[in-house]
């Protein structure tokens, strides 16, 4: 576990460093000063000047962040040294420059993030013959790829010392069949496993990587109570098979798929906000979004598989695409939430008050910290 930490950590520093990257490179194509890069968050540990730039190592190893010249118009602590008034009217400050030069410096990041989820997707597509599934949570019509739904039923947990945990039946193996006989509800194997109770059966398997293998298992007569047969609790979902068959959708497949996920998300993300305002709950989104512990477990398990590789990447791209689509979400200190002032300046020519932003972002900033530590507890409960 302590080396998925570490392994998941590198991760998360690579995928947002990469996206405060964006915002660098764009700001000094523009020509504005970028004061700060810096590698996690503070306190600071050292820092050093690369040019212009005070490039920092810093003790929280879970983000990264750029500090512009004029970005924040209130504060006058870090510009100070060359005064306020000579600070905002100075040619290379953010605050100077034209509301399209600004638009393109903060949507910069968010680029970069679903550039890189565009090529490991492809890598991923690619090593696995330009197919993969996707579980449905709503309703949904992929584009530009052959796509067939189905339902499928999977191992959601196995009991310690059970049948299926002697079987060597694994959390997240898909049973296709039972006896050869297809499956398309949980029910059915509930209902098979009690009447052949006592009788050695056959599972045909199918783990996340997609290797088929065939188990021999005797359901129980007389299970613990509060397990089954088998000993695993089980799910059926309904998933998306998809193939890029033709030259030109496994040419741009990456592009596709990051499209159609990111497409997927906002779908899956009404539904659930729709859910939670009409039951007047939180228990839909709590149940489904997970924080840092919660991720942090996802890696743990698919770095735990036999041949942990393709899956991570495809991990990562979702990771990738995950922090594009959560920062551009008009919510306050996102990226999103600058962009929602931009656009407004871009089209009423008037640029809202720094001091009523700062204050908006702010509050924003507190309540985003105060769901992370809410998902946080939420997902430390799952434990136990």
């Amino acid at each position: 576990m302590i080396l998925t930490i570490i392994i998941f950590i590198i991760t998360l520093l690579f995928l947002v460093v990469s996206h405060e990257f964006g915002h660098f490179i764009v700001a000094k194509k523009f020509g504005i000063k970028v004061l700060e890069f810096g590698f996690g968050l503070p306190p600071k540990i050292f820092g050093k000047k690369w040019g212009e730039t005070l490039v920092t190592l810093n003790w929280l190893p879970i983000g990264g962040f750029v500090k512009l010249l004029g970005e924040d118009e209130t504060d006058k602590q870090s510009l100070r040294p060359n005064g306020l008034k000579k600070v905002l009217n100075d040619p290379r400050s953010f605050a100077t420059k034209p509301v399209g030069q600004r638009i393109a410096v903060v949507v910069a990041g968010v680029i970069v993030n679903f550039i890189l989820a565009v090529l490991i997707f492809w890598i991923v597509l690619a090593s696995s013959g330009f197919s993969q599934q996707i579980p449905l949570l709503s309703p949904y019509k992929f584009f530009g790829v052959e796509q067939k739904n189905e339902i499928v039923v999977i191992i959601g947990n196995v009991s310690p010392n059970s049948p299926a945990e002697m079987a060597g039946i694994k959390n997240g193996d898909r049973i296709l069949t039972i006896n050869n006989i297809s499956l398309n509800e949980a029910s059915q194997l509930i209902e098979m496993t009690k009447k052949l109770a006592g009788e050695k059966i056959s599972l045909t398997l199918s783990n996340e990587q997609n290797q088929q293998r065939k188990v021999e298992i005797t359901p129980r007569a007389n299970p613990p109570k509060g397990e089954g047969p088998l000993g695993v609790s089980l799910g059926a979902y309904e998933i998306a098979n998809l193939s890029y068959v033709t030259f030109p959708q496994k040419l741009f497949s990456g592009i596709t798929h990051t499209y159609n996920l990111a497409s997927y998300s906002f779908v899956v993300l009404g539904k659930f906000i729709g859910t939670a305002i009409s039951t007047q709950s939180l228990a839909p989104v709590s149940n489904t979004v997970a924080g840092p512990v919660g991720i942090t477990n996802m890696a743990n398990a698919i770095l735990s598989v036999e041949s942990p590789l393709v899956p991570y990447l495809n991990f990562v791209a979702l990771l990738s695409l995950n922090l594009a689509v959560i920062n551009i979400l008009p919510f306050p200190a996102l990226d999103g939430g600058r962009l929602f002032f931009l656009i407004t300046e871009a089209v009423t020519r008037k640029k809202v008050k720094p001091e009523i932003e700062r204050w908006i972002h702010t509050i924003g900033m507190i309540i985003l910290l105060a769901l992370i530590v809410l998902v946080t507890f939420s997902d430390i409960k799952k434990f136990f």
